[in-house]
């Protein structure tokens, strides 16, 4: 068995997330197949005609676990499509400069998971002035608050197929290298670390 599902289970080990984030990264990335239904609120279908334009988008995604923890994933730069949020909900993600000065903010309410928790990926246009002035993330909810600093966002990487631009996996412990069936493969792949990170 190696369909839609699996995939997105084996992203989920790889990236060590809870169901809920892995799930909503599942229906947002271009390269990692949909969960298929696992989320409550659908992305809408495309409208006829032309397909939508790619452009650099920053995906902030996270979700909360089933406990009431708060998750905020280190945020990526890519090409992509936008995926804004389709209403405004209870939880909010921002961006602040180091002064604490609000770069961009987003409203929306998570998709509901089958395991009690919850998960969301919003792609939003990325201003390239991001790359400094971006100092930390901050997801905001009913539940509390959580952030995501410098130090924790330079932490992550995705790793991008050079060839057809699927993502192939997303880190986030830190290491050094990447794991043994990518780095054979080092020459196909590009990586890319997550934001916000240190300038240089």
């Amino acid at each position: 068995m190696n369909g839609p599902g699996m995939r997105a289970r084996r992203l989920a080990v790889r990236a060590g997330l809870p169901a809920a984030a892995a799930a909503a990264v599942a229906a947002t990335l271009p390269s990692v197949p949909s969960a298929g239904g696992i989320l409550a609120q659908e992305r809408p279908p495309e409208a006829s005609g032309e397909p939508p334009q790619e452009s650099t988008v920053l995906m902030l995604w996270g979700g909360v676990r089933a406990d009431g923890e708060l998750v905020l994933e280190p945020a990526f730069a890519y090409e992509g499509r936008v995926h804004a949020p389709g209403a405004p909900g209870d939880y909010r993600v921002r961006g602040l400069d180091d002064e604490g000065e609000t770069l961009f903010s987003i409203s929306f309410t998570p998709g509901e998971i089958s395991d009690g928790s919850k998960g969301f990926s919003h792609s939003i246009p990325f201003d390239p002035a991001w790359t400094e002035a971006l100092d930390r993330l901050e997801l905001s909810g009913p539940e509390g608050v959580a952030t995501v600093d410098r130090e924790a966002g330079a932490r992550g990487m995705m790793v991008i197929d050079r060839a057809t631009g699927q993502v192939r996996s997303i880190l986030r412990n830190g290491a050094a290298a990447l794991p043994a069936e990518l780095a054979a493969d080092s020459s196909r792949v590009r990586v890319l670390r997550g934001l916000p990170r240190p300038p240089g």
